[in-house]
């Protein structure tokens, strides 16, 4: 399938956020940005208030987990250290057998 086939399907459907994003990116790459806090003078202060007004908004915008995802992605975890803990455990115990024989 060629590369305009994708694009011409692409067409007929919305787009995804990450693609809304990355199209908005584009088109306003180089394009300066109207906030009234570009007009303030530049000194600590006012760049640590941009910067938590900033982090605010960036929070905002976050897709958080909910809590069925954060509890299923929570106990998959649990499962996968404790599958590693006893296969780190068993090969402690053979390498320590082996090397006590070698000794």
């Amino acid at each position: 399938m060629s590369n305009n086939a994708v694009q011409e399907g692409a067409e007929n459907r919305p787009l995804t956020r990450s693609e809304q994003r990355r199209k908005n990116r584009l088109e306003n790459r180089g394009k300066k940005k109207d906030s009234p806090r570009e007009d303030r003078a530049d000194n600590i202060f006012t760049r640590s208030y941009n910067f938590f007004v900033e982090a605010k908004e960036e929070l905002g915008r976050v897709v958080w987990p909910t809590r069925k995802e954060t509890f299923d992605s929570t106990w998959r975890l649990l499962i996968l250290v404790i599958i590693c803990g006893v296969f780190l455990a068993l090969v402690d115990g053979i390498l320590t057998r082996l090397l006590s024989l070698i000794i």
